[in-house]
């Protein structure tokens, strides 16, 4: 993989880097310009290669659901390269407040709603169960090893009810979701086939929904929500920590052994 400077010259058209938004041990985001339009830009680094992610399923899923206006227009993508370019959202982080938390609840549910009523194109990738997957192989013989087996004894648990998995974005937290006169869900990375229950519970989680605001939650998503309970999300809830601390412990891991190869 090139370094930075190398791989923006490979960026076809009017390319301007600006500042950094943020940065983790896989990738690095900037804001920027690309042909006048004002974009975001990601470059991945070597550890991005090794977890089980796939930027070009990344691009599919993307182009799938361009049309529901839930998500970043995608502009550029070089898979060898390691970047990705989208359009720029404007908009403001999405909170809940007192004034506007029923109507808040409901837009959220029912963004959710479109993502899971969505087909998955025929091509893309199962990237969830191919990172549970490559989690189990890189901490199955660590000191990590009871944490992993209660991760995934609770997902086999949860699993288990015979509910459909659906097109789900596997990645909902506070910064990946934006508010203008509508929902947007960013960063698609994680995203495809799951149990539908893991994206609810990641908003109950993200959001601290008790009962009743999961409820007003389920009135949005409107997808057969007797399926539903609090006491099976509050469980998702748990897994969905559970998996945050195997994903730190295996990025962690990885970042190490490519630090050491490099050394």
């Amino acid at each position: 993989m090139l370094k930075l400077t190398e791989r923006i010259n490979t960026i076809p058209g009017k390319f301007t880097l600006q500042e950094s938004l943020k940065s983790s041990p896989i990738s690095q985001v900037f804001l920027c310009t690309l042909n006048n339009t004002k974009a975001v830009v990601r470059f991945d680094l070597p550890s991005a290669s090794l977890l089980a992610i796939d930027r070009r399923n990344e691009w599919i899923l993307l182009k799938s659901i361009q049309d529901l206006r839930i998500a970043p227009r995608t502009l550029y993508q070089d898979t060898l390269q390691g970047l990705m370019i989208w359009e720029f959202i404007e908009g403001d982080q999405f909170l809940l407040n007192s004034a506007n938390q029923e109507s808040s609840l409901q837009s959220l549910g029912s963004t959710l709603s479109m993502i899971h009523g969505t087909s998955t194109p025929k091509e893309s990738k199962d990237i969830f169960s191919e990172s549970l997957h490559l989690y189990k192989n890189l901490l199955e013989d660590s000191s990590h090893k009871s944490l992993l087996q209660k991760t995934l004894s609770l997902y086999d648990e949860l699993t288990a009810d015979g509910i459909n998995y659906v097109l789900s974005h596997n990645d909902l937290n506070k910064g990946n979701i934006l508010w203008n006169q509508r929902c947007y869900f960013l960063d698609w990375e994680y995203a495809g086939l799951n149990h539908p229950g893991f994206d609810i519970a990641s908003l109950v989680r993200t959001y601290r929904l008790n009962k009743n605001e999961f409820h007003e939650l389920l009135s949005g998503y409107s997808m057969d929500n007797n399926r539903f309970n609090f006491d099976q999300i509050t469980q998702w809830v748990v897994f969905s920590e559970l998996l945050d601390e195997v994903w730190e412990k295996s990025v962690s891991l990885l970042a190490k052994n490519t630090f050491n190869k490099a050394n």
